[in-house]
């Protein structure tokens, strides 16, 4: 009889245990502490799906872009990539003056709507009159045409990087009819702008971001209906579930060598995915951020449409492995992800020490830092961090040539090394922080534009992302390359849910992007770091040569850089060996930023054993 009396107090202590652990986990969840997010998120449909894979390609400016076709017959438009906009617009030929002769017109990329059978004019009275926040803008009146992307390939969902085999759909909802195949995808009744005149860019736009509030501005959300969101029309014909997609660019293998041998035009730089992620196209960790909101400087509004992110400290990484930090530990700012950037916009004094660092100068009247082109040779790379994952940059993609059409020759120092411009400016110049072309060519890209969140990893080699498959540890808390317990497949994104990624929330309420007043850069160059040009070589101060005197081959600080630690690189110049000392801020870890998650599951956990203890002392 004691025995049973034991074993039902037993019994009576493990449900109220139960019952606390319940509600703990309630409590959890009343307070957002967020299990469900430290899980890796799988595919929620299963069954084979078929998501267009669309080529990227880059042109003799260094954009990247896609060929869309618009009309019926087919014109053939080069848009530009932007994930900043949200629109598409087209160059309009009717009112360009090249396209009195059709030929010009053609191969120029214009949009002719009178020899459109199927387009249709949207309130001709309406002129927009749009200018985005990176500084790209359009006028002209709005069309309705078909819009064709004529240079796909179709992944099949479940499949480990495959293309699909013969295939053709078509998906029909109430505003507009989808057919797709292997070759090809058309939307019809698309509307976009038919620009009669841009700014800063002189090709139409593919729009990739979400929505945008400026309230009184033509690019206001409210003067758009969701027909001129071509995505929109993917997922309510129920081709993807949700508006997104996701970028691969690391199959631009272009070089400072190769741009002065010309640009070939080529669409196999990269793949724009819609509405699905292709886990084969990037390396180590997924994380998914939830998108900062851009502030409006003049309504105080605030948009959260486009892939703005939390940056961390970014630091200098040489081939031997020494790292040194350009900011400082501390460091955390908004940063938004452009693809019609061609150079990033960071803060002055993170540009001022990679340039100590790499021996760039200054030089006031191009506006301009610049660098021996061989220290892009050397192996090092700029790391961006992102509160848990690193996107390594290689220095060789931040310098781009000095060439000069007009003269046929490039800039070049006094020892007769070749001179390259650093893609690198201040982000006064704008008001905020950006990465271009650069960083994304090095990333892999997941934007779900319908749910606000935007995924990063370090894009995957051409080698390695041909086909392969890598794979999850069984228990779904972390990930491993070792571990083949699960397959990665391609995966369709979910609104607010991108497959295979940890989610990292963060409390920061305050953290937004409010553009400051742009300001000129000059005076905050420090003046041993600038120079002048004459005859094409680089000269500083009283006819000195920077790299006569502002490197030496010992280590010795100087009295400008004494609170700095300082990194090696070796040079060869006409003259023989050279090594360039210089300084910068000491590497320390990387702040974990946003580790609430860890916080709270300590915080919960504690609770747990503590009502553990109780319950057994009772």
């Amino acid at each position: 009889m004691k025995y049973k009396l034991t074993t039902n107090y037993q019994c009576i202590s493990l449900c109220r245990t139960a019952v606390l652990l319940l509600s703990l986990l309630s409590l959890g969840e009343c307070f957002n502490f967020g299990f469900s997010n430290r899980k890796i998120l799988s595919n929620v449909n299963s069954g084979a799906r078929h998501f267009p894979t669309v080529l990227v390609g880059k042109d003799s400016r260094n954009y990247y872009y896609i060929n869309v076709s618009f009309g019926d017959p087919q014109q053939v438009q080069r848009l530009t990539l932007d994930t900043a906009i949200p629109y598409t617009w087209v160059l309009s030929g009717s009112e360009n003056s090249q396209c009195y002769n059709r030929s010009n017109c053609e191969s120029s990329y214009f949009y002719l709507e009178e020899d459109s059978d199927t387009a249709v004019p949207i309130n001709t009275s309406k002129l927009y009159n749009m200018m985005f926040i990176d500084g790209i803008g359009a006028n002209g009146t709005a069309v309705s045409d078909i819009m064709s992307f004529t240079n796909i390939s179709l992944l099949t969902g479940g499949s480990t990087g495959g293309t699909s085999a013969s295939f053709s759909r078509t998906y029909t909802n109430t505003s507009a009819n989808v057919t797709i195949t292997n070759s090809h995808l058309d939307i019809s009744k698309i509307s976009f702008i038919n620009a009669n005149e841009s700014s800063n860019l002189y090709s139409g736009v593919l729009g990739l971001s979400g929505l945008i509030s400026y309230p009184g501005d033509d690019i206001d959300q409210s003067n758009f209906d969701t027909s001129f969101y071509f995505m929109k029309s993917l997922k309510d014909s129920g081709l993807i579930d949700s508006v997104s997609y996701s970028l691969w660019l690391f199959n631009d293998q272009s070089t400072v060598q190769s741009a002065l041998a010309g640009t070939t035009l080529d669409d196999g730089y990269g793949r724009l995915i819609l509405g699905a992620i292709d886990p084969s196209l990037y390396t180590g960790v997924l994380y998914q951020f939830d998108m900062i909101p851009y502030i409006d400087p003049n309504s105080g509004v605030a948009s959260t449409g486009y892939p703005i992110l939390p940056m961390g400290p970014i630091y200098i990484t040489s081939s031997s492995g020494s790292r040194l930090n350009m900011t400082s530990t501390q460091f955390l700012e908004p940063v938004l992800i452009d693809s019609s950037f061609i150079g990033s916009y960071l803060p002055a004094s993170a540009i001022i020490q990679i340039a100590i660092q790499v021996g760039a100068t200054y030089v006031e009247s191009l506006d301009r830092w610049l660098v021996r082109c061989d220290v892009g040779t050397l192996g090092a790379h700029i790391d961006f961090t992102f509160d848990g994952v690193t996107i390594k940059v290689p220095l060789m993609h931040l310098l781009s040539s000095t060439f000069d059409s007009s003269t046929n020759s490039t800039m070049h120092f006094s020892d007769g090394q070749s001179a390259c411009f650093m893609k690198l400016y201040v982000n006064s110049y704008i008001g905020f922080n950006v990465l271009g072309e650069s960083f994304l060519r090095n990333a892999y890209l997941v934007v779900d534009v319908e749910g606000g969140t935007v995924a990063l990893a370090q894009a995957q080699s051409v080698a390695s992302a041909m086909g392969i498959s890598t794979s999850l540890t069984s228990s779904g808390g972390t990930a491993s390359t070792a571990s083949t317990s699960s397959v990665k497949t391609i995966a369709a994104i979910q609104s607010g849910h991108i497959p295979y990624a940890f989610h990292r929330p963060y409390n920061n309420t305050s953290l937004a992007l409010h553009p400051s007043k742009v300001l000129a850069t000059t005076s905050i160059i420090p003046g041993q770091y600038t120079a002048g040009v004459y005859s094409n070589a680089i000269i500083t101060g009283l006819d000195r040569s920077y790299y006569e005197t502002s490197r030496s081959t010992t280590t010795t600080k100087t009295s400008s850089s004494t609170q700095f630690n300082s990194l090696s690189f070796n040079l060869v110049s006409a003259s023989g060996s050279r090594t360039m000392v210089a300084a910068a801020n000491p590497a320390r870890g990387i702040p974990e930023v946003y580790r609430y998650m860890d916080r709270e599951t300590y915080i919960l956990v504690t609770a747990l054993l503590g009502l553990i203890a109780l319950n057994i002392a009772i």
